[in-house]
């Protein structure tokens, strides 16, 4: 079988929709299933460990191309060209003309459902192009279940050709080894200090300005308060939420040392106090699922996809809601209830790995091909 797909979400840093490409993309090629052809409107780069001979990069255009005039127009006769049996739309969107069998994978409708949190562009594509690749698609995909119901609830004509496939966690986010006590990550990203940690893009619909407000109680409530790590890349619409992070009274205790590498990523989340994503809308929400692989207390706002990420091993509290965060954050600082959130953390984590999800997209692209 030989497999396109969208890879877009490669250029540039990873963030959720990269972390998914990357992994069932390059699953199935690893695993012997397919060939892989990655195509974006811009140049990708794989690190040495994600590569493979199955995975190939087909090059970008020479020119810098909007990357939708790339999918309608340069994408198409690339397909044919590589003889693809099958276009993977990794973003929900689909070329006008795809000569080939086609799946839509919709992460989230947060373009639709929150278009006030999005860019102009991420809104004016959904707008003009969701409805007819859904209609286009040989199938649909949905991420999650919250998605799959958003789907139905605006798109109900699309059920005869919905599937949910989730997301997973690679292995390699796992709680510290012995001996690892944390000391030496404290040191770099939270001045020697316990820290509470939120881990993922700073824009408007992560609810960080409700964070900062919780934590703010939390530094009024509790003897010892842990301090705050804010790590991630800005998104956009970020100036009013640094802004309310610079008017803190205790910003000298909030640190913002921006996008971490994964080995960051995962040293910080292995030895935060509490883990906190006060989302007001996700597709998944894959950070809370890694927290709880490496077995960290989580707390986060009870939206459908984070509940779905978190399951019994997180905290919840309602969105939009600072003292029902603190009190939450509060609780899960509590150390019965922190070893608690931890064994849960250990008995959940073999439930979140990629290998069932790349093999649900393998045994779903072959009935595809199959027509």
């Amino acid at each position: 079988m030989n497999i396109a797909s969208d890879a877009r979400a490669l250029v540039g840093r990873r963030t959720g929709v990269g972390v998914w490409t990357e992994k069932v993309m390059g699953g199935l090629a690893r695993g012997g299933v397919a060939a892989v052809q990655l195509m974006a409107s811009k140049p990708i780069r794989l690190e040495e460990n994600e590569r493979h001979p199955n995975l190939k990069i087909i090059p970008a255009p020479r020119w810098s191309v909007l990357g939708p005039v790339w999918l309608n127009t340069t994408v198409p006769r690339q397909l044919t060209a590589l003889a693809a049996d099958v276009w993977v739309g990794s973003l929900a969107i689909l070329p006008n003309r795809c000569p080939v069998p086609a799946v839509a994978m919709v992460h989230d409708l947060t373009p639709r459902t929150h278009p006030a949190r999005h860019t102009f562009a991420n809104r004016i594509v959904f707008r003009l192009f969701l409805e007819r690749s859904l209609k286009s698609a040989r199938t649909v995909v949905a991420g999650s279940a919250a998605t799959e119901a958003e789907l139905l609830a605006a798109f109900p004509w699309v059920e005869s050709k919905l599937e949910r496939i989730g997301y997973g966690v690679d292995e390699w986010y796992s709680p510290a080894p012995p001996g690892d006590d944390g000391g030496a990550i404290r040191g770099r990203f939270a001045a020697g200090r316990r820290y509470l940690l939120h881990l993922g893009t700073i824009e408007p619909r992560k609810g960080i300005s409700s964070l900062v407000a919780a934590w703010e109680q939390l530094q009024a409530n509790l003897p010892d308060p842990p301090d705050l790590v804010i790590a991630g890349g800005q998104g956009w619409q970020t100036g009013p939420i640094l802004d309310r992070i610079h008017a803190s009274a205790l910003v000298d205790r909030i640190h913002l040392p921006g996008y971490v590498s994964r080995e960051d990523a995962r040293a910080l989340l292995r030895h935060a106090e509490v883990f906190a994503l006060a989302s007001e809308v996700e597709g998944f929400g894959l950070p809370l699922a890694e927290a709880v692989s490496c077995g960290t207390p989580s707390v986060a706002t009870a939206i459908p996809a984070l509940r779905e990420a978190g399951g019994d091993a997180a905290l919840f509290c309602p969105p939009h809601d600072p003292p029902a965060l603190a009190a939450a954050l509060a609780e899960a600082l509590e150390p019965e209830t922190a070893e608690r959130l931890r064994q849960r953390a250990r008995e959940r984590a073999p439930k979140l790995r990629w290998n069932p999800v790349v093999e649900a997209w393998a045994e779903l692209l072959e009935r595809v091909v199959g027509g």
